[in-house]
């Protein structure tokens, strides 16, 4: 996101200046005035500036995609960002290229972490809470076909013996998904127990 914060003799003055550093028209760009200003006594004494903020027009996703592109490139990866969805304040990116095992990192920590960074950033941007979703490669879609099956292979044991099974320790988006498969199922229930890393997803009859 383009963006600047300048000084000017008056707002008009500040605007008319910032458009042109920026390259924008005012069709493009978002102003914010900070200070008025105001004239000094003489127009010379006791006047102050004025300030404002100018911000290109950018939707959540381009702001999320141009703000992952950057890091990635900081990081001298070899990968590009791309825009897969928008609904609201939930922004899905998709990222391609040859890094993508550096971009996912260990169980997907990485790609958590990216998702964190950038919906703060974003979210800074607009003044509002974004939520930026990222996949690398169909990384986390496989994923979570693969926690769907693991899900219903065991909600088929417990509804046939009709004794609860405790799955392994997993994180909280992954306790979520097969949270979420199971919702609709009439056979059996899911709760979480244990604290921290210990916790635990329980698929139980219902």
């Amino acid at each position: 996101m383009k963006k600047i914060r300048i000084k000017g003799k008056s707002v008009d003055d500040a605007v008319e200046n910032g458009l042109k550093i920026l390259g924008l028209s005012k069709d493009e760009a978002n102003v914010i005035t900070v200070v008025e200003g105001k004239p000094g006594v003489l127009g010379v004494f006791g006047g102050e500036e004025a300030e404002v903020e100018i911000r290109q027009k950018m939707t959540y996703a381009e702001d999320a995609k141009e703000v992952l592109q950057e890091i990635l490139n900081k990081l001298g990866l070899i990968a590009v960002s791309d825009i897969v969805s928008m609904d609201g304040l939930y922004v899905n990116l998709e990222v391609k290229g040859e890094d993508l095992g550096k971009v996912i990192g260990k169980d997907g920590a990485m790609l958590s972490s990216l998702q964190l960074l950038i919906s703060s950033i974003v979210g800074r941007d607009f003044n509002e809470r974004v939520r930026v979703n990222i996949d690398a490669g169909g990384y986390k879609s496989k994923q979570e076909q693969a926690l769907c099956r693991l899900a219903q292979e065991a909600a088929d044991d417990v509804a046939q013996s009709g004794t609860e099974k405790i799955l392994p320790p997993m994180s909280a988006n992954e306790r979520r998904i097969i949270h979420a498969h199971l919702q609709s199922n009439a056979s059996v229930k899911t709760f979480s127990q244990g604290e921290g890393a210990d916790r635990r997803l329980v698929i139980a009859p219902k």
